[in-house]
């Protein structure tokens, strides 16, 4: 992948400053960063201009400077005719009228300029609106909106945010459009409500039955009442038969009315159980996973509503798939056009569904989704019967087909979604025993096409290793909620522009680019045929483990051990590893 070869040059771009310098201030100009932060110097509070101080921070990690402190001892803010101390920096950051969503826009929207006059034959290329949400660790419980957050790859429960993230794949490079950050209130004390709420809802209902079933007894009792009355005196088999109706109708009632007496008991006892319960998991998990005494601690600050700080502040607690339909039409109205929407298994729902269909009406958008194996009904076009997708898997495993290219076995099932037409593919690679279920709305896509395009997805994956790897995304210490959105922005503009950079030094005339091209022409060739074996050998391996290849190649790639043994091994090789995987 073009771009994370760029992300692995910094420690190259920090050992020779002197060597670099030159091409990073180029690629700089050419984004013209120092002209899209004068969008903002209107917000300045103090008399240095807010494109002089966006300049100085972005610059930070290629002088190795880790922080503000470190950045003005160093001298280089006296380097760019800048007299500051850290304050301005910090000013900067936690200003709630820093619009940062539109700062990371415009370098997006430069980018995608540049990239389209540098590489026009990229335009037909496959391209995708990614999302993905990463944790964010946080040492101290008293910085602002931090909660203990859940990390779906190890498991475990930790301080700190999510972040929700946009990218966007263009052919050839991965560069964020937009993110916001999360705190998670805790599902356990939710899920004990929903079960309180669902035992209250079933007692209330008992609570009726139980008072009609009283009310018909005394019907029962007022029937047979009656008919002992009018047939006191006589003696005939009607008269008795007519009794003994009313007795047995008034003996059945009795039976109804104390079978739902007990039901009414249980239930009740059931109820008092879970609000037990509730109190327990109010103490155990306490909202944000933070006791009173820790949320009191926390940091707090008043914006105004009209503020983008305070718009910030509200989307922490939106639900990050409501947050990433927002980011979606956002970035269509932006201008951007992609083919596909990538996201997980975590993001599948019918709200994108149903929203990506309407987009492709116009902008011929469809959604390629990872979705789980749950009691979600789909409607199949052919018998228009309702199923869950473990009852679809086993209608029509005995029809799988083979495809060789991947060593995998898929099932095409047409189905309905809700009112909108996708497709459901059930796909198992090698000797896998599980199966994955992808949902499209392109109707038209086959297998070896979806394999291809879902592929592109695992480059959210490696910008967050690296961006967390090289350029501290997440590592602020600020405790003000506008200054983690601020230090989170700098660092993913930084990827874009090391992506941009990058793009240069494969395809532009950089000084001395040319010449390095041809000592590393042989080496380059040399790799390429390793990186091939070497998918080659992967696959075989888990053909014959019987491992399933995408949860083993996402295990590869998110071990920053691997990563390190596969870089010491060769870094051209590593390169062109990732390269592949991304294509």
């Amino acid at each position: 992948m073009q771009q994370i070869k760029g992300i692995q040059k910094i420690a190259t771009i920090n050992d020779n400053p002197e060597k670099n310098v030159d091409t990073i201030f180029q690629t700089l100009a050419l984004m013209k960063i120092s002209r899209i932060g004068q969008f903002f110097d209107s917000t300045k509070r103090c008399g240095v201009n807010v494109s002089d101080i966006l300049m100085l921070l972005l610059l930070m990690p290629f002088y190795h400077l880790k922080s503000v402190p470190f950045l003005v001892k160093s001298g280089l803010t006296k380097m760019q005719g800048i007299e500051c101390g850290n304050s301005v920096f910090y000013d900067l950051k936690n200003n709630p009228n820093i619009n940062w969503r539109s700062l990371l826009y415009l370098v997006a929207l430069r980018f995608r300029n540049l990239a389209g006059k540098i590489n026009p034959e990229m335009i037909n290329s496959v391209r995708a609106f990614i999302f993905d949400d990463s944790p964010l660790p946080k040492s101290g419980i008293k910085t602002e909106l931090v909660s203990r957050v859940h990390d779906h790859v190890s498991g475990d429960y930790i301080f700190g945010y999510k972040i929700l993230v946009m990218g966007y794949w263009d052919g050839l490079s991965f560069y964020p459009l937009d993110f916001s950050l999360h705190r998670e209130k805790g599902g356990q004390v939710d899920d004990v409500k929903q079960r309180l709420t669902t035992a209250n809802k079933r007692l209330s209902s008992q609570r009726q039955e139980v008072k009609k079933l009283a009310e018909s007894l005394a019907a029962s009792q007022q029937t047979l009442k009656s008919a002992k009355k009018e047939n006191k005196d006589k003696q005939t088999k009607s008269a008795k038969k007519q009794i003994e109706k009313a007795t047995g109708n008034l003996n059945r009632a009795k039976q109804k009315l104390k079978k739902a007496e007990s039901k009414y008991v249980e239930l009740g006892n059931k109820a008092i159980e879970l609000r037990a319960e509730l109190k327990e998991a109010r103490k155990k998990h306490p909202d944000y996973g933070l006791t009173k005494k820790q949320m009191s601690q926390q940091f707090k600050k008043y914006r105004d509503a009209k503020t983008p700080g305070a718009q910030r502040e509200a989307e922490a607690d939106v639900k990050k798939t409501t947050n990433m339909m927002a980011m979606l039409r956002r970035a269509v109205n932006r201008g951007f056009q992609a083919d596909y929407v990538l996201t997980d298994s975590w993001f599948c729902n019918y709200g994108l569904v149903k929203l990506v269909s309407s987009l492709n009406k116009k902008h011929n958008i469809n959604l390629l989704t990872m979705a789980k194996m749950c009691l979600i009904k789909y409607r199949l076009t052919s018998n228009n019967q309702f199923y869950n997708a473990l009852e679809l898997l086993a209608k029509f495993e005995r029809k799988a087909i083979s495809a060789r290219s991947h060593k995998a076995k898929y099932i095409k099932v047409p189905v309905n979604y809700g009112d909108v037409r996708v497709n459901l593919f059930f796909v198992k690679l090698g000797k896998s025993t599980s199966w994955k279920l992808l949902v499209t709305t392109d109707l038209a896509i086959n297998f070896q096409k979806l394999m291809d395009v879902y592929q592109i997805r695992w480059s959210i994956e490696l910008f967050f290793r690296e961006n967390k790897q090289y350029l501290n995304l997440g590592k602020s210490k600020s405790t003000s909620f506008d200054a983690q959105i601020a230090d989170a922005t700098i660092s993913l503009i930084q990827y874009t522009i090391l992506s941009f950079h990058q793009r240069m030094c494969d395809y532009s005339s950089f000084d001395g680019i040319f010449i390095a091209a041809m000592e590393d022409a042989m080496q380059y060739s040399i790799a390429g045929e390793l990186q091939k074996m070497f998918w080659l050998v992967l696959e075989i391996f888990c053909d014959f483990t019987g491992i399933d290849l995408f949860d083993f190649t996402e295990s590869i790639f998110r071990d920053e051990k691997v990563h390190a043994k596969l870089q010491q091994l060769n870094p051209v090789f590593y390169d062109n590893l990732q390269k592949h995987r991304a294509a």
